[in-house]
């Protein structure tokens, strides 16, 4: 396949033409649009004679396309790849991932390798030049642009997903990644902090509970307000039982009064009703008496949890003015 108007047009526009030879860099006299062969010190062309060169130039380019490429091309992938070669050269083209990835019948790929060849060596350092970004990607779209318009497709119906930058993770990769990786901190547990990340642990847990609640003394629970939100429970289910043990005692007397045959049917006798009337201030002063312990014990014990939050709360506070 020749080299078509618009390969050529690509190649001058990016090459430049030089009348006289110049000395490039690459330490080799240039002249035309970056015609090597036969130039040397002194040489003059016209711009025909540029063009008459460039032509014969990528005459061995279209022969090495030909013995390497094994995917068809077509006229606009076939220029840009001549464009490319008439850059990178004969050598790194047969090496190149583009060459690779067309051989392996992956298009996509060769285009996205174009992108590879945008650095050149400048005062000994590899730098990223805009003059090599903007010639990869006029080939790239060179490459990609079909020779039959109805090829297109709509972009209206190709919607891009969301950047595939290395670092960049999707939503729905996010979400199905576990919570807590226990694995890391198994292994983590049993490293020793440094003061300095201990330090920033203490301060981010300060700043979590503040934003959270706005107390700092609402934290992890300690062994002692385990001790003391157990003493509260237990003391709130006895005095629970013993006021459920006043009302059955009421309920007694109430149904003996108002309904004796229901009473009776229920074995509750005169005799047993009057045993119960006989001893009835022991229950109450021994019922009322447990009662108002529990209470008390209750009290007491949310009185401690109060104020071993509010010693946590000082202790915080002094070590974030000590930091």
């Amino acid at each position: 396949m020749r080299t078509g108007e618009t390969g050529l047009n690509l190649i001058k526009g990016y090459e430049g033409l030089r009348m006289s030879a110049h000395y490039a860099p690459t330490e080799q006299w240039t002249v035309g649009y970056g015609h090597t062969g036969s130039a040397r010190h002194g040489m003059s062309v016209t711009e025909g004679d540029a063009e008459r060169l460039l032509k014969d130039d990528v005459q061995p380019i279209e022969q090495l396309i030909g013995d390497t490429v094994r995917a068809p091309l077509n006229q606009n992938e076939h220029d840009a790849l001549v464009s490319l070669i008439f850059n990178i050269g004969e050598d790194n083209w047969k090496r190149s991932t583009v060459l690779r990835k067309l051989n392996a019948g992956d298009k996509i790929g060769a285009a996205n390798a174009f992108e590879l060849w945008t650095k050149a060596f400048v005062n000994n350092e590899l730098a990223t030049l805009d003059g090599l970004v903007r010639r990869r990607a006029a080939e790239k779209s060179l490459f990609l642009m079909p020779t039959d318009a109805a090829l297109v497709v709509p972009s209206s119906d190709v919607l891009p997903a969301a950047e595939c930058e290395p670092e960049f993770v999707s939503d729905r990769v996010m979400n199905a990644k576990p919570l807590v990786d226990f694995e890391k901190i198994k292994h983590d547990s049993k490293r020793e902090l440094a003061p300095e990340e201990r330090a920033a642990r203490t301060r981010a847990l300060f700043a979590a509970t503040q934003a959270l609640s706005g107390d700092p003394s609402k934290m992890i629970v300690s062994k002692a307000e385990e001790r003391a939100d157990m003493g509260v429970t237990i003391g709130a289910l006895l005095a629970g039982m013993l006021a459920f043990v006043l009302t059955g005692i009421g309920v007694i007397l109430l149904l003996g009064q108002e309904a004796p045959g229901i009473a009776e049917a229920l074995g509750l006798s005169y005799d047993r009703f009057a045993a119960l009337f006989e001893n009835l201030p022991i229950w109450l002063s021994a019922t009322g008496a447990a009662m108002c312990y529990f209470i008390l014990y209750i009290l007491v014990k949310r009185t401690a949890r109060h104020d071993l939050k509010r010693q946590r709360a000082r202790d915080l506070a002094r070590m974030r003015v000590a930091e």
